[in-house]
């Protein structure tokens, strides 16, 4: 009887100790959809229209947060420290998870629902696996979108292509020439998506047709995206046109983009 006391206790204490120390990110099943939060983007894009922009104005990049809790936490604790007039909002390149779970977009938004500036993500490959995809729609809203600071344009769209067996339907590029023409009166355009058009994870079928649409506007300045983890910044297809791949932040760094007129100044940076 003795004996079996003792040993109920054990397992009890180890139950403890395991539950306890995984609470944050414990779930009764990997399709579990029951996200913290709801319309990121749009509320972020919304808390952007309330401000004044300048002429100039700089913003920060953050990509590849799978796994990195501790380095996402570090950043936050970063940049807020940086004066709030210095920077305008924070883009995220894609895979805020590593198997599209909830947990993982929970264990996310815990540490970045304490950055005090407007945070704007596209969605990465990542993030479609198992009911990904619908987590991040409640989470963050449409992955195609647009939206505005002061005379620049951003355009946001899924480049995942691989995600969908390159069946055509991702990028939308009809989608994206349509917002591309919408905003040609504007100073500046610049593009965020997760796999960039030189990847092979990108559908090489539109490749150049991608590319095409980035340089036949005079006022498209820069394509911005994560996916392969290593800072990248050069034409890709001796165009003209620049695109920027963002680092994983498991290397703690990111990148500061200053745009001021129509010059855009692209800086890695470390913490």
């Amino acid at each position: 009887m003795r004996f079996s006391t003792i040993l109920i206790s054990i397992l009890l204490l180890f139950s403890a100790v395991i539950f306890g120390s995984c609470k944050r990110n414990f779930q009764y099943s990997v399709l579990e959809v029951k996200p913290l939060a709801s319309d990121l983007n749009n509320k972020a894009i919304a808390e952007l229209a309330k401000r004044n922009p300048k002429g100039k104005f700089s913003f920060l990049i953050i990509s590849d947060t799978q796994i990195a809790y501790d380095e996402l936490e570090a950043f936050v604790k970063h940049a807020n420290k940086i004066p709030d007039d210095s920077i305008a909002f924070v883009l995220h390149g894609g895979d805020f998870t590593d198997y599209g779970a909830n947990f993982e977009y929970n264990l996310y938004y815990d540490d970045i629902k304490k950055l005090k500036f407007p945070v704007i993500g596209t969605i990465g490959n990542h993030d479609m696996l198992g009911n990904g995809r619908t987590i991040f729609q409640h989470y963050f809203g449409t992955e195609d979108f647009t939206f505005t600071y002061g005379n620049t344009a951003f355009i946001v769209f899924n480049s995942n292509s691989r995600e969908v067996a390159f069946d055509g339907s991702i990028p939308n590029l009809n989608w994206i020439e349509k917002a591309t023409r919408d905003f040609k009166e504007m100073k500046n355009i610049i593009y965020l998506s997760h796999i960039a058009p030189i990847s092979f994870d990108f559908d090489q079928e539109k490749t150049q047709m991608l590319a095409d649409i980035f340089v036949k506007t005079s006022n498209t300045r820069l394509s911005i995206h994560g996916h392969s983890h290593s800072f990248d910044y050069r034409e890709f297809f001796d165009d003209g046109f620049p695109y920027l791949v963002a680092p994983t932040l498991l290397k703690r760094s990111y990148v500061k983009v200053d745009v001021a007129d129509t010059t855009v100044t692209v800086h890695e940076l470390f913490y």
